[in-house]
């Protein structure tokens, strides 16, 4: 495991998930920038894919995965894992998906929103809202509660039918003043 570049950390340490050996990636066709940024060369003269994931090893050599680098929000300086975040809020008996995203704020860098589609029978309102609330202190840390939850009908999906994250990021940043 390796984190913010070259340096090694110890097994049960948090960092980028990094490959090497001789069946990994060439390069990006045509984006040697990417490529570049991706495909690095350690201080140990070997290259080193840069998969953008974090993840952690464990003393058998196992790793665990934890979530895309890009999509970790911090909010008061603490790390938030949005996966995290929406498998509690998935587990709710009134939930049918969500989505947790960061949303810039000018006090913490970022905080917490959910998106939420609910499962027939729930209707959107203040007190379907209440109650997610309610449960999201109770399984989650008070750093990482969503500051609010948008109820939606459904969510943006990709072309292979994975919830567009950057769709909601990407409303959510025209909405707000720069």
């Amino acid at each position: 495991m390796k984190v913010g570049g070259e340096e090694e950390v110890p097994y049960g340490t948090e960092g980028e998930i990094c490959l090497a050996g001789p069946t990994v990636m060439l390069e990006y066709v045509k984006h040697p920038q990417e490529t570049a940024q991706t495909r690095r060369v350690h201080a140990d003269g070997m290259t080193w894919i840069h998969t953008g994931d974090l993840g952690v090893m464990d003393e058998e050599g196992y790793i665990y995965f934890r979530q895309r680098i890009k999509r970790m929000i911090v909010t008061s300086g603490y790390n938030v894992y949005p996966s995290q975040i929406e498998n509690i809020l998935d587990a709710h008996e009134a939930v049918h998906m969500s989505c947790v995203i960061g949303v810039r704020d000018p006090y913490k860098m970022q905080k917490v929103k959910a998106y939420i589609v609910l499962k027939p029978g729930y209707e959107p309102s203040d007190a379907t809202r209440q109650m997610l609330m309610d449960y999201c202190r109770k399984h989650i840390a008070k750093y990482a509660m969503p500051y609010d939850i948008e109820f939606r009908p459904d969510l943006p999906k990709t072309l292979v039918g994975k919830v567009a994250y950057r769709v909601l990021e990407e409303e959510m940043a025209n909405a707000q003043p720069a």
